[in-house]
């Protein structure tokens, strides 16, 4: 068997070091990712043959599944090895979060060896990183005056500041209450592993290079958001919360965010959508430069 361990923050430089070998731009990509999701999808790595490999599971299903290896060297050796893994391990071999470039890297190495389907509720939307700085066109119109009307009915009373020490327990505080909240989440209901995710988030985020703003009101935070580079070109946000019920707190804390970080960037990869209607719309109300698109492979 391949000798997989719970992702651990020592693991940092060698993943990235196999990451930084291709630039698919998705957020799987991203070390962060893999870290403060680890316990809500059983995540763990191993490295063979100069890829970064991760085994992992769905929720809440618990389907055990591989993400497509990442990394340089001999791509059918690796995918073989994964293979006997999953054989020895006695589960079915299913590979997913497939860049659709590798699509072809994968075919070319084992013609004919896999059948390959489309995910869309996977896919990344990811955005020019110069209009969501800027806000600038027709189609963004409608957030530059979101952004524009909450400045101007709330001015003198709101600030934004960069994530601290001194302030991650307050967004913490935050996402507690975003949980609890009908108005922000569906049903009052608190999204499962979310909890665990921001607080590996807010504490590790030094060490996981992650950056973190917090929109206040009134003194009162009312909205926070985190994120950090997967590639020289590309940065993601891997969390973003605002309080639902006051206009223009999410258009607000994305721009700013977006403002003070964004800067240097080509892109931004806003993350996948789960399959929800809802932030499928807000998604695609940002008008994406592109879809970063994933694929599944299963054994022919």
């Amino acid at each position: 068997m391949l000798p997989f361990q719970p992702v651990k923050l020592e693991d940092k430089e060698k993943a990235d070091e196999c990451l930084s070998k291709q630039n698919y731009r998705i957020c799987e990509h991203c070390f962060a990712d893999l870290f403060i999701w680890k316990d809500h999808y059983d995540t763990q790595l191993c490295f063979f043959g100069g890829f970064l490999i991760i085994k992992m599971a769905t929720f809440p299903e618990k389907v055990p599944m591989y993400l497509a290896p990442i990394g340089k060297g001999d791509l059918k050796e690796v995918l073989l090895a994964m293979e006997d893994d999953a054989r020895e391990r006695g589960i079915d071999f299913t590979l997913c979060s497939i860049p659709e470039p590798m699509v072809t890297e994968i075919e070319a190495a084992m013609p004919r060896h896999y059948s390959i389907s489309d995910f869309p509720d996977g896919a990344d939307y990811i955005y020019s990183a110069e209009k969501l700085i800027t806000l600038s066109g027709k189609k963004l119109q409608s957030k530059r005056n979101f952004v524009n009307r909450f400045k101007k009915t709330y001015e003198g009373r709101w600030s934004y500041e960069e994530m601290t020490d001194e302030n991650k327990q307050e967004a913490y505080a935050f996402h507690l209450h975003w949980c609890e909240t009908g108005d922000n989440c569906p049903n009052g209901t608190m999204y499962s592993g979310e909890t665990c995710a921001v607080s590996l988030a807010l504490d590790n985020r030094k060490a996981l290079g992650m950056k973190g703003g917090i929109l206040r009101l009134d003194g009162k935070v009312i909205a926070f958001t985190m994120g950090c580079p997967v590639s020289e070109d590309t940065y993601v946000v891997q969390l973003e919360k605002a309080e639902a019920s006051i206009a223009g707190a999410y258009p607000m804390i994305n721009q700013q965010f977006a403002q003070h970080n964004f800067e240097g960037y080509t892109y931004v990869n806003r993350e996948d959508d789960l399959g929800l209607e809802g932030l499928r719309k807000a998604k695609l109300s940002y008008h994406p430069a592109m879809m970063g698109k994933k694929f599944m492979a299963v054994k022919a």
